[in-house]
């Protein structure tokens, strides 16, 4: 099984919750884990939330959802200016912003900021033992979206 979602919307924050209810849509009708569907909702809430808040150049983005038997692929591409995300870094908690990218790296499995011409997009991946919609891969590895 593989479903792709693709959503293009306004850089305005009152779309950001639309983002996670199609996310939760076709997460919980295919029976991702609940644990992965969670993380991967607020996961892509928070790179919406980054893409509204930080984008400049285009009144909107892009937001792709890629769900495999073991996996699921999300890319939240927005027209900004470039900035280097570091390995690591230091966030006071008693800050309102800056979390997003430590919460992000948290809540997947595997996190890129990739800087392409005049996009930056985020790539979120996120993997699960137990397969969905479909038996286990025959060598016994772990699917990917």
């Amino acid at each position: 099984m593989l479903i792709r979602v693709q959503l293009t919307l306004p850089r305005d924050a009152s779309y950001v919750p639309v983002t996670r209810d199609v996310a939760n849509c076709v997460l919980e009708r295919t029976g991702v884990p609940d644990e992965a569907a969670g993380d991967i909702k607020a996961a892509i809430g928070e790179a919406c939330a980054d893409a509204v808040r930080h984008a400049s150049g285009s009144s909107e983005y892009v937001v792709s959802l890629e769900l495999g038997p073991g996996g699921c692929e999300v890319e939240v591409v927005d027209v900004g200016p470039a900035f280097e995300v570091p390995e690591s870094y230091e966030v006071d908690p008693e800050a309102e912003s800056g979390r997003g990218l430590l919460l992000m790296r948290a809540l997947v499995d595997d996190f890129e900021f990739i800087r392409e011409q005049d996009a930056n997009r985020v790539r979120l991946v996120k993997r699960w033992l137990a397969p969905v919609g479909s038996s286990a891969s025959s060598d016994g590895s772990r699917p990917t979206a």
